[in-house]
């Protein structure tokens, strides 16, 4: 499909909405396709354009934005997550008769190497972990390393994600004790040429217990075609599908089954190689009578990691920023009281269903006013520059860095994209030719082409409301 085309496609389907039924005709891609858009100025809250604006449509990863501008709100940029070390009774002659415990508080970037200047100078969390619990005057553990988790949550991935996803890394399921990302890599030996068996050469971290079964194919080129499969809680996965021939260090990257436990399990061999010795086991559970907490770490500030939830589209961080809505940690309970948030700050909320905080369900639904409302909110917020600015250019960064490159409104729009499979939104702030700033939010669903053209009307449709305004 040539550039003219698309041009004449976004003019047909954007820009005269009384020849929107005449676009559906034209554009094959788009005959089975939901599409829905808003343009809203930003100052004042008027809608400018819009086509069913009030329907609800499947946000993909734009939904991030429901989650993140509600904490940003309620608890502010600098808020933080803290992880604490505690133990239950005393230190007798230096030795601890009693388990230590790692209490996590939900911190999505615990040990993330994202993070390297906060986890690990100058020393590593767990050198001051270990470090921590020696100048507790405790030379020796006669008790378990445990890793505190709300069971609850760590069983409960969401159940409306799809099998292809929960065993990668975008599928990570949110744990109170998180650890670097809840995410592992496998490196792969891709062979030589197409059709090759590929060999798992490298797992890392080393000490996960899963066992693998290799199924993947080298192939021309292609990129990541492999997925990993497995069912929560066993330590089988199926790893299937294509790399690109001529690799002996391709990465991958799977979801980890029991950060709690790997955390267990990295603070106990710390401890034993800083010379404390542990006779029991690393293990998870929770404390069953009062703890005394001997150390704390807190996150990153709030900001910092919604920054990255929007740049990078972390699915783990956003749903753990949902999770603050829970004081109990419970993700139903978490999604509900966001929608009761948002409500509260005046939006009507009907036909908003909430299935994570991420994005990653396809039973997510929200419509495109809501989501240009919570914009429109955050814009008049105390901390508008703040929310602007977490959010990536067009042109420039984050997963916005080619979207719209070439483009007369390339690093004109601060927003987030979204896509899951036949799903495509955008949504964010929009600076105009004429220097007003619209809000606008695109919203396309169950579209036939997988092609790429997507995104070229998308952009088109921007280009044009870029111009217009």
């Amino acid at each position: 499909m040539n550039t003219t085309r698309l041009l004449i496609i976004a003019s047909l389907l954007f820009t005269y909405t009384g020849t929107f039924s005449q676009a559906l005709d034209i554009v094959p891609e788009l005959q089975t396709a939901g599409v829905s858009y808003i343009v809203m100025d930003a100052r004042t809250g008027k809608t400018l354009d819009a086509h069913r604006e009030h329907v609800s449509m499947t946000p993909a990863s734009t939904m991030k934005i429901v989650a993140t501008a509600a904490a940003m709100d309620k608890f502010g940029p600098e808020h933080c997550f803290e992880t604490s070390l505690a133990i239950r009774k005393q230190t007798e002659d230096g030795v601890l008769h009693g388990d230590v415990y790692i209490l996590g508080g939900g911190d999505p970037a615990l040990g993330a190497i994202r993070f390297k200047n906060h986890y690990y100078t100058p020393f590593s969390f767990l050198k001051r972990w270990s470090d921590a619990i020696e100048e507790a005057g405790i030379q020796e553990i006669d008790g378990n390393i445990v890793g505190s988790e709300n069971q609850d949550l760590l069983n409960k991935i969401p159940r409306t994600w799809i099998w292809e996803d929960i065993a990668n890394y975008y599928g990570a399921s949110p744990s109170l004790l998180n650890i670097y990302e809840n995410t592992y890599q496998l490196s792969f030996d891709t062979g030589n040429k197409a059709g090759d068996a590929t060999k798992i050469n490298k797992i890392t971290p080393a000490d996960l217990e899963i066992e693998f079964q290799n199924e993947v194919k080298a192939a021309d080129g292609g990129g990541d075609q492999a997925y990993i499969f497995g069912i929560p809680g066993t330590k089988q996965r199926i790893v299937r599908g294509t790399l690109p021939a001529g690799y002996n260090k391709y990465i991958i990257k799977g979801a980890i089954p029991n950060p709690a436990l790997l955390a267990a399990k990295h603070l106990k061999d710390e401890l034993v190689k800083n010379g404390i010795n542990v006779s029991g086991n690393a293990t998870t559970g929770m404390p069953s009578s009062k703890t005394e907490t001997i150390h704390t770490l807190e996150s990153p500030p709030l900001q910092d990691l919604i920054k990255l939830t929007h740049y990078k589209s972390i699915n783990l961080y956003a749903n753990m920023i949902g999770l603050l809505f829970s004081e109990k940690r419970i993700m139903d309970e978490a999604l509900q009281n966001l929608i009761s948030y948002w409500n509260e700050k005046g939006l009507r909320t009907e036909g908003m269903a909430l299935e994570d905080a991420c994005g990653l369900s396809g039973f997510n639904q929200v419509s495109a006013y809501q989501m240009a409302y919570i914009l429109k909110y955050m814009s008049d917020s105390k901390y508008a520059d703040q929310f602007k600015k977490s959010l990536p250019v067009s042109g420039e960064s984050g997963t916005l860095k080619y979207f719209g490159r070439n483009y007369d409104f390339q690093s004109k729009f601060h927003g987030k994209s979204g896509s899951i499979k036949r799903v495509n939104c955008y949504a964010g702030y929009l600076e105009t030719k004429s220097g007003k700033e619209v809000i606008v939010v695109s919203m396309i669903n169950r579209y036939a082409d997988e092609s790429g053209n997507i995104r070229n009307i998308q952009e088109n449709f921007f280009e044009d409301v870029f111009s217009r305004y």
